[in-house]
């Protein structure tokens, strides 16, 4: 038979079998093992001297010894804003919270007010170069959040170019609305009603609305309002809960069902347990655990023991400055306890489902052939070295995006 493309011979190929993958499911991990892609999508695997046997192919990339997975899923990245934010780390460093900068007018609306400020063709150079530097290591699919806009004006035009950059970009961008900050002068309750009222306006721009619940941002009776509204519309919704505190606003899985809550650094157990009962997946953010300096971590036990599928993202932003899907991978080990396995899981399989993406994120037949050769011999070195690219190549939707020499 005829193929496109074969990878092999794989030294270990790691996939999830279904999704989600939950704490406890075994994976698929063959040794010595091949995989066909034909029309940018799997059409078969299996042991190196089956597929070289029954298939003729077009091309043939050697991944002797050599691990291949899914390409990373990032579910959770502020990616396109102008500016950035250097000086506040430095005064994080000396003592300063996050609560304190935003508070003083910086964080976010600072990053707001460069982001108003840059033009179109800026803003579109910047998140291109973001979107390389992502699919440089190993990120073929990635989500995207607005949320530096003040009026919904704003956050549409944001919108519309987050929506040109998946055009423009061989990485797949998913689009969320996020109902950041309310503005620091005016009626609130008006800013809000506003936002529930103009979701309508978001149909074919954003396939979610995540709101930003915490101390400091959206209460959880505002933010009931702009989900309800988001419901009512069609979208999914996720999001930003208990980071900085516990407000209540992880409650809210009783009332909606989320596709995804993110960090839940104070979430209680009771909530865990309502995640599981509902399905809703936990999207960690293990560097910006880090760059916040906080000894606060997502209750991994208690989503462990409950089956909660988790998922990992880096939470690009100017306060989270990095790309690397590995790098969240690493630190989720190290920082947060979770098994190279379940970090392998989180930014694969996990982060696929949390978007609603029945179509990746598993290296099984008919699904997206986004695939990456690791220069690593299994997965569990994925975690166990820091710091550096281990991605040789990367594949998307059957073509070789990216190829790093010897």
């Amino acid at each position: 038979m005829k193929a496109q493309l074969i990878i092999g011979p794989i030294g270990q190929l790691v996939t999830a079998r279904s999704m989600p993958w939950r704490p406890g499911d075994e994976a698929l991990v063959l040794e010595d093992a091949g995989l066909v892609i034909n029309n940018g999508v799997i059409t078969d695997l299996g042991p190196w001297e089956v597929v070289r046997s029954r298939y003729n192919a077009s091309q043939v990339m050697n991944a002797d010894g050599l691990l291949v997975t899914a390409g990373l899923i990032d579910p959770h990245t502020h990616l396109l804003f102008a500016g950035s934010r250097e000086d506040e780390f430095e005064l994080k460093v000396m003592g300063a919270t996050y609560e304190d900068i935003l508070k003083g007018g910086g964080g976010i609306y600072r990053t707001i007010n460069d982001t108003i400020r840059a033009g179109d063709s800026e803003l579109i150079n910047i998140g291109l170069g973001r979107l390389n530097r992502a699919l440089s290591h190993g990120t073929t699919t990635i989500e995207v959040k607005s949320g530096y806009g003040l009026t919904m004006e704003q956050e549409v035009r944001l919108l519309r170019l987050i929506n040109e950059l998946g055009r423009l970009s061989k990485v797949d961008v998913i689009p969320t609305f996020l109902a950041h900050v309310p503005p620091r002068s005016g009626r609130r309750d008006e800013y809000v009603r506003g936002v529930a009222n103009s979701i309508n306006g978001l149909r074919g721009l954003a396939k979610f609305v995540d709101v930003f619940c915490d101390e400091g941002a959206f209460t959880v009776d505002e933010t009931r309002v702009v989900l309800k509204s988001a419901v009512e519309t069609g979208f999914g919704v996720r999001i930003h809960a208990d980071e900085l505190a516990y407000i209540g606003c992880s409650d809210l899985v009783r009332d909606f069902n989320f596709s995804s809550m993110d960090h839940l650094l104070n979430t209680p157990e009771s909530n865990i347990k309502a995640m599981a009962n509902k399905g809703v997946t936990a999207t960690l953010l293990p560097i910006t655990i880090l760059t916040n300096r906080t000894s606060k971590r997502p209750p991994i036990n208690a989503l462990r023991g409950n089956r909660v599928s988790i998922a990992i993202g880096t939470d690009f932003s100017p306060n989270t400055w990095s790309l690397s899907l590995q790098l969240a991978m690493e630190l989720s080990t190290h920082m947060l306890g979770l098994t190279p396995m379940e970090a392998l899981m989180a930014a694969t399989v996990n982060a696929a489902y949390s978007l609603g993406l029945r179509d990746r994120g598993l290296l099984m037949p008919g699904y997206l052939a986004d695939v990456v050769i690791w220069n690593v011999p299994n997965y569990r070195w994925l975690t166990y070295e820091l710091g550096m690219n281990k991605a040789k190549a990367v594949i998307k939707r059957g073509e070789v995006v990216v190829q790093y020499g010897d």
